[in-house]
């Protein structure tokens, strides 16, 4: 490894992540050792015929194998982006991912049509990842981060800390809204795997995110509906909630957003890839 150039480097890691099995290979071999050697992608980039540092060879390996052994990229390295922030990852949280970037889309065209004094809750915060980035972008906002896991809450912390938002993320501990207070916009993503499909799903995210994070009941829709069921105490009028879903749960989870909000604008919003994913309900009052 001491005489192997960046470059040969990552053709070697490159062959060995796609015999694994393993998308955007050449990509991830570039994070693993930029992360080994101390540096960023583009200065790796920048050197590929340099030697490997002999002090990143051996952290190398030892990232590289974590990663043949299919733990996720974002718990080796600590980190991934998400909607242009760096968001701190650890096994107690979910790693965000692009789709819920939708969740963020939405709070900041309410923060844009309201003004800054909207009231926003994120349900089911995790690691802090919508939270931060509502507030990221939209300078003035308060929002109620909740989480219900000991783990995330540690996660989510550290990463509002990390960004400077201690003043403008509040940090709750708490099980969805329950206690929470009334809000213009409250934003979930909260588990919605079912039973069934969580013996399905790959590997690398079965055996390394937390369960409790991803499973929401026999039918995956229960925690869903449990915010529901919760939310018209907690929604102001005029208000509007959004929470992400599964492909296949648009009729169970509309079904129960009529039966809690009664003449309430409801509707299920598809991804960039034609899925359906995120439940939007908009009461009426207001302005």
């Amino acid at each position: 490894m001491s005489d192997a150039t960046v470059a040969e480097t990552l053709h070697s890691a490159t062959r060995r992540l796609e015999s694994a099995g393993i998308d955007d290979a050449r990509l991830e071999s570039e994070v693993l050792l930029a992360s080994a050697s101390g540096v960023d992608r583009a200065h790796l980039l920048a050197n590929l015929p340099d030697a490997v540092d002999p002090g990143a060879g051996p952290r190398f390996e030892s990232l590289l194998a974590r990663r043949l052994a299919h733990e996720p990229l974002a718990y080796i390295v600590g980190h991934r982006e998400f909607y242009g922030i760096d968001v701190a990852c650890g096994p107690g949280a979910l790693i965000p991912r692009p789709e819920t970037e939708m969740l963020v889309e939405l709070a900041l065209d309410e923060v844009r049509k309201r003004g800054s004094g909207v009231r926003i809750a994120d349900v089911g915060t995790g690691s802090g990842a919508i939270a931060i980035a509502i507030a990221a972008n939209a300078p003035g906002v308060h929002i109620a981060a909740i989480e219900s896991s000991a783990e995330a809450l540690a996660v989510a912390r550290r990463n509002i800390e990390r960004h400077g938002l201690t003043p403008r993320i509040e940090l709750r501990e708490g099980d969805l809204l329950e206690g929470a207070g009334t809000f213009d916009v409250i934003v979930a993503n909260l588990p919605y795997v079912s039973e069934a499909d969580w013996t399905d799903l790959e590997p690398e995210i079965r055996d390394n995110e937390p369960r409790a994070a991803l499973v929401g009941g026999h039918n995956g829709t229960e925690v869903v509906e449990r915010l529901l069921e919760q939310a018209p105490a907690h929604l102001a009028p005029g208000g509007v909630l959004a929470a992400e879903i599964g492909d296949t749960q648009a009729e169970r989870v509309l079904a129960a957003a009529h039966r809690r909000f009664p003449g309430a604008l409801a509707c299920v919003m598809k991804d960039l890839g034609g899925r359906d994913r995120m439940l939007v309900v908009r009461i009426g009052g207001g302005g």
